[in-house]
């Protein structure tokens, strides 16, 4: 009776370990770790380490999948993208084959959907994006219901449900009809609940999560204090995660920081084990551009053009190349650095439109708004105050040039927390600018909103986010419109 007793024993046990099932165990754990911090070389040994141990277990197609999208986000090579982007579906089938009294099974069909309307977004395939993006959503809202115990949920819905709320107003009724419910508050909060979480599965997507709640802060919220404060006091570690400090270094860079962008960037670890991407020249370009450091720059975004094999912000680092030219006086080289704007790259984000656009209409930037411009962006207020002090309007000639200067004395004064002028220099800009297609006083618009909702004078700001979502056919409109979206959101509540 004992042999037939372990006899059974053994069968069923094997038996058991030959089911496709979901072990999120330390070893797994550790791959997901040296994913999230861009190890995908390493991370794929693993991998295929531990799948000839246990190649049943249905995790490991989850971490291929993490791999696949990282690697396609950052380099957008294309020919990463034809061996990559049929995987996603064939994973996803093998996925469907798994326990579904599991609550990894729509977690990870979720993910897998959502992995895959990523890359389809960054290769321009928005209808297929749109798609998985549904799947996906459909998928996490079902896995929140069946398993609200298990955290992992409130970060993908969390962001979904965020993203789905910046919608405008108009388009809520249709996205509520199709059973879409979002709202940002509620989002940004479940997002944040897992960061916080300290039960058993609250290591198991914590790496996006601090990638990804600074991003839902600063665009969704527009709280630019809070979202610093929250990257400075959470337990980064960006010299070994190259993820969360591409994600530090960005928003820095964006809003007025390069010298801490600098210092993130260069002091970076590096080795075989790290997937090589060329952002890092670009990033570190775009720095030197803002420190006036024209040379380094444009070592830098050279290197990026030479080394990256996408399309994303080729255009902008072509005429940022320009514009050092022009600066140095090189007009020559500025010319022939403004043809390859035209030539290379696409349009799809909105510094490479504006990019073309500027090289296509042929006009040169006026060399002090230019130089006031860089050393704003850069954090040099006082610089870039200097560079324009004893100017006045009547010292530009054309309407774009008296807009910008408007423009520029806002943005420095809002920079440099004298609210007074800039409300003053932004509404003059609002004045000169509001027939022009430059993004000035559609950005000026925004502003005005931002500050006066900062008073709580909501009825205010809610006008002239209106005003900024009513400006046609100008650049950054994208980015510019989904900010003043989510502050009319804001103030309505």
């Amino acid at each position: 009776m004992k042999s037939i007793a372990v006899l059974l024993f053994l069968f069923w046990s094997n038996l058991i370990l030959g089911q496709p099932q979901y072990n999120w165990n330390d070893k797994v754990q550790t791959i997901y770790e040296s994913i999230t911090a861009l190890k995908i070389p390493e991370a794929r040994k693993l991998i295929a380490i531990e799948k000839s141990i246990n190649s049943d277990n249905l995790v490991y197609p989850v971490l291929d999948s993490y791999a696949d999208l990282y690697q396609l986000f950052f380099n957008e090579n294309s020919n990463d993208y034809k061996i990559f982007y049929p995987q996603f579906e064939k994973r996803i089938d093998v996925l469907k084959k798994g326990p579904k009294n599991s609550p990894f099974y729509l977690y990870s069909l979720g993910l897998l959907h959502l992995h895959k309307a990523i890359a389809a977004i960054r290769f321009d395939r928005n209808l297929d994006a749109a798609l998985e993006f549904r799947k996906a959503y459909f998928n996490f809202k079902e896995n929140i219901q069946l398993y609200p115990r298990f955290t992992p949920n409130n970060l993908y819905f969390g962001v979904l449900t965020t993203i789905i709320g910046s919608a405008p107003a108009n388009y809520q009724w249709m996205l509520n009809f199709l059973g879409f419910n979002g709202n940002i508050v509620k989002g940004n909060e479940l997002v944040l609940s897992y960061i916080n979480s300290k039960d058993e599965f609250s290591k198991i997507c914590l790496n996006e999560a601090l990638l990804i709640y600074p991003y839902l802060i600063m665009n969704f919220e527009g709280d630019t204090k809070k979202t610093f404060d929250f990257i400075e006091h959470a337990n980064y570690d960006f010299k070994k995660n190259h993820i969360h400090a591409y994600m530090a270094t960005n928003l820095y860079l964006n809003h007025q920081q390069s010298t801490k962008a600098l210092e993130i960037a260069n002091g970076l670890e590096f080795s075989s084990a790290y997937l090589n991407i060329p952002f890092w020249n670009y990033e570190k370009g775009f720095a030197y551009l803002n420190q006036m450091k024209l040379d380094l720059a444009q070592k830098e975004l050279l290197e990026f053009i030479k080394k990256f094999k996408g399309n994303f912000y080729i255009k902008d680092a072509y005429e940022k190349l320009s514009w050092i030219a022009y600066l140095q006086n090189d007009m020559k080289q500025a010319n022939e650095f403004r043809n390859e704007v035209i030539i290379h790259g696409s349009q799809i984000t909105d510094a490479d439109k504006l990019a073309y656009q500027n090289a296509i209409a042929g006009v040169w930037p006026n060399i002090l708004l230019l130089k006031a411009r860089i050393l704003s962006d850069g954090g040099f207020q006082k610089q870039a105050l200097s560079t324009l002090s004893d100017k006045t309007t009547l010292d530009f000639q054309s309407l774009a040039d008296k807009a910008e200067f408007s423009y520029r004395l806002a943005r420095i004064h809002d920079l440099m927390g004298d609210e007074a002028q800039a409300i003053k220099y932004y509404k003059s800009t609002l004045i000169k600018g509001a027939n022009l297609p430059a993004y000035f006083a559609s950005r000026a618009a925004l502003q005005l909103g931002l500050l006066y909702e900062s008073h709580k004078n909501f009825q205010e700001a809610l006008d002239y986010y209106s005003i900024c979502l009513g400006m046609k056919n100008h650049a950054f409109k994208n980015s510019i419109d989904q900010k003043a979206k989510s502050g009319m959101l804001r103030c309505k509540k």
